[in-house]
């Protein structure tokens, strides 16, 4: 877990992962993105040289929590049930919003995992996606985004060809302006595919239950379970 200041927390990444470790996971929002562009590159190296493959989540996420059994991460414990959905956001504010509804409606979660709102970083959705798809103990999942970049694209795509399990999905920034950045790094629209419209579309079109009020995402998955 490293929490370490903006100026050296990709040294604090890049010792984790000579480390070996499985799995790190970085809180600190304001990375230099070159810092993050020599890590990611010097990752990339270092698995295919044969390498130990550590996962990173983050930068600038709330971290994972399984609910009685882990919480890795700054998120507020008290909010979550154990259950059987699973949460994924790039929005730590949206998770626990997300995390909120579903235990206000007595449905718990499997795991919540923050993805994190900065430009280049760890796990994205496809691989979080994956998990769940993958996991016994997760009956569905809302699978929560922003503005900027193709990785709830990508994500819906693999879900339309592989997902079992229905999803509920939230783009946040409906309004947001093109080429303004929107609070985090990566929320910044620079082509048509990543507004948050054009998102809800490609979602919708791989079978995702999309709403465009977060205030609704606990009650249309609860609707779907039935």
């Amino acid at each position: 877990m490293i929490y370490v200041p903006p100026a050296g927390a990709a040294a604090a990444i890049w010792e984790a992962c000579e480390a070996d470790l499985d799995l790190a996971i970085c809180i600190t929002e304001g990375i230099p993105v070159r810092d993050m562009l020599v890590v990611r590159n010097k990752m990339r190296a270092k698995e295919a040289a044969g390498g130990k493959k550590t996962l990173l989540l983050g930068p600038n996420c709330p971290g994972i929590i399984t609910p009685e059994e882990i919480k890795i991460g700054i998120m507020p414990g008290h909010i979550h049930r154990k259950g059987r959905i699973g949460v994924v956001s790039r929005s730590g504010t949206l998770t626990y919003e997300a995390v909120a509804q579903l235990t206000e409606i007595g449905l718990g979660q499997s795991t919540a995992v923050g993805t994190g709102g900065d430009p280049i970083n760890g796990l994205k959705h496809i691989d979080i996606m994956q998990a769940f798809n993958d996991d016994p103990d997760t009956d569905a999942v809302i699978m929560i985004g922003e503005i900027g970049g193709p990785d709830e694209a990508d994500a819906a795509v693999w879900c339309k060809a592989h997902m079992k399990k229905p999803i509920v999905g939230f783009i946040a920034g409906v309004t947001a302006p093109a080429g303004k950045r929107m609070g985090h790094a990566g929320a910044l629209i620079s082509g048509g595919a990543d507004t948050a419209n054009a998102k809800l579309a490609i979602m919708e079109e791989c079978g995702f239950t999309v709403t465009r009020n977060p205030s609704e995402m606990g009650k249309l998955l609860k609707a779907l379970l039935k």
